[in-house]
């Protein structure tokens, strides 16, 4: 069970008794209100009176540095909490910023991916077209080429006299086969 700190203006001190014993005085205020521990053992009073002294005034200070170090961390809490909130907006800021940044860039690129992509096909189509109409010329070439040579051979068949049959052999005399009997 935790015993509340004992109020002191003054450190703790031990006194010897003229009997033999040791006290130890403990000042509350600095107007005099005064709390005096006997320790009337005869062999352990001094260490009894040397300890508990020793644990109020190791105690007082333990809790004036703790107290400081509250106070200051008090009067700083509002100056640390103003740099966070600071920091934590800069941050956000900046957070937004590049996500606004990262979405105009992405826009920019979707723009000239689609640029790209729309000339890609209009010169795909220009190819496709262009090997249409070479095939076409292709074809219409062998096509002329090929009634020419029709033609030319036509012209070069009607000027060639009609081929004769040849003549069909005359049928050889038959022979009449009389069988003996």
């Amino acid at each position: 069970m935790a015993s509340a700190p004992v109020p002191m203006s003054h450190p703790a001190t031990v006194v010897k008794n003229p009997d033999g014993t040791y006290s130890v005085r403990i000042q509350h205020t600095a107007e005099g209100s005064i709390t005096t521990v006997d320790f009337t053992n005869p062999y352990f009073a001094e260490v009894l009176a040397n300890g508990y002294a020793a644990l109020l005034n190791g105690t007082a200070k333990v809790d004036s540095v703790v107290a400081d170090a509250v106070s200051d961390a008090k009067e700083a809490y509002p100056d640390a909490k103003a740099d966070v909130e600071r920091l934590l907006a800069k941050a956000q800021a900046d957070a937004s910023s590049l996500i606004s940044a990262a979405k105009l860039e992405a826009e920019e690129l979707k723009v000239e991916a689609k640029a790209a992509y729309n000339e890609l096909k209009a010169e795909g189509e220009k190819v496709v077209a262009d090997a249409k109409a070479e095939a076409k010329k292709i074809i219409d070439a062998g096509m002329a080429a090929a009634k020419a040579a029709a033609d030319k051979m036509r012209e070069e068949l009607s000027k060639k006299p009609a081929p004769t049959p040849a003549p069909t052999p005359a049928a050889a005399p038959t022979k009449t086969v009389v069988e003996d009997e």
